[in-house]
């Protein structure tokens, strides 16, 4: 699944993913993970998410990745900031407030693009990968982090024979394997989410759970 298939989505404003509330398990637990007060929160492949701005709400600022230009441009509007926009290497930058994002590939970022970042939050970005890119992408995040930094990180689980993702489930032992020995991970909770009358009820799925994690980048 490459950046096409998501520059597309946006284009056709096929974007049934993006969630037009703040996630219920950020506004749980983001307190528990303990970042620092005021620090910069990486969020990876962001999309126009309202999660960003319930972040800088808490006084985090905040850096996302995005690939799309349609995503990037939403995201300020509907905010009604007027961003800058810098241009140059892999990124097109835009920025206002406490919110940078860097509209490009996720994979072609290094730490010196996202600049100093102490937290993270992944809402949907790992669960929009499919099991072959999965390693590629988490080994790209923990590379991006610096030891010590902490997040939270959304999956969900559903019997994967029921529905072809995205999103795609991932269970804590498999997220466990892919996090690797360099990471901490404390399961957090588990909800049952109701897929009536969603996109993922017309995919085949019945019902899921959403599970929150939290995760230290250590040695």
């Amino acid at each position: 699944m490459q950046a096409e298939f998501w520059l597309r989505k946006w284009e056709l404003g096929e974007t049934g993913f993006h969630q037009e509330s703040v996630n219920e398990s950020l506004q749980d637990w983001w307190p528990s993970i303990h970042a620092p007060a005021g620090g910069a929160v990486f969020v990876p492949l962001c999309g126009k998410s309202m999660d960003m701005r319930w972040l800088a709400d808490q006084g985090q600022k905040v850096v996302g990745i995005e690939v799309s230009p349609v995503a990037c441009r939403e995201f300020f509007d509907e905010l009604q900031l007027k961003p800058d926009i810098e241009e140059g290497g892999a990124f097109r930058r835009y920025v206002a407030g406490p919110f940078r994002i860097l509209q490009g590939d996720y994979f072609a970022a290094g730490p010196a693009d996202l600049g100093p970042v102490s937290g993270f939050y992944d809402r949907a970005a790992l669960v929009a990968m499919p099991p072959e890119m999965q390693p590629d992408y988490v080994q790209q995040l923990v590379d991006l982090l610096p030891t010590g930094a902490v997040g939270l990180i959304n999956c969900l689980e559903y019997p994967p024979e029921l529905m072809d993702g995205p999103p795609f489930s991932i269970r804590e032992a498999g997220l466990r394997k892919l996090l690797g020995p360099r990471c901490h991970v404390t399961l957090l909770s588990a909800r049952e989410i109701n897929t009536e009358g969603t996109n993922l009820e017309r995919k085949g799925l019945v019902g899921l759970a959403e599970t929150a994690y939290r995760v230290r980048v250590g040695d």
